[in-house]
């Protein structure tokens, strides 16, 4: 498990994927790697389209999957609250939330069955 996170860890230098990043987020969230967790997260709030109270990522400023973007940002809400959340990150996450809950179908699912799992996860 150790080479395996340090081969991980090796790969942050290029954070040009938010996919890749959100998903090494939570992954370091999990290991309990809290300097590379920060790290991480830190990047990922750069890149955050923040739009009338929402928050949520896209792999890119020109693609807009929503697909995509409900796995990434559910990537990064797990990363967020998965270890002791403070006060600030719940403020945080209720953005994150906010969009997720706008991208529900009808039924109260997503666009995918994988989606849709990932967000129940921790809802």
């Amino acid at each position: 498990m150790n080479k395996s996170l340090a081969c991980l860890k090796e790969s942050i230098s290029d954070l040009s994927n938010t996919y890749t990043t959100a998903l090494l987020a939570y992954v370091f969230t999990l290991a309990g790697d809290v300097e590379t967790r920060a790290h991480l997260l830190q990047h990922l709030d750069t890149v955050a389209v923040r739009e009338g109270g929402f928050l949520y990522w896209s792999q890119t400023a020109a693609e807009k999957s929503a697909s995509l973007s409900v796995e990434i940002s559910s990537y990064v809400l797990l990363a967020k609250l998965s270890v002791s959340p403070t006060a600030e990150d719940l403020a945080y996450a209720s953005g994150i939330m906010r969009w997720l809950t706008g991208q529900q179908n009808y039924y109260g699912g997503f666009s995918s069955t994988q989606n849709s799992l990932l967000c129940t996860n921790y809802t």
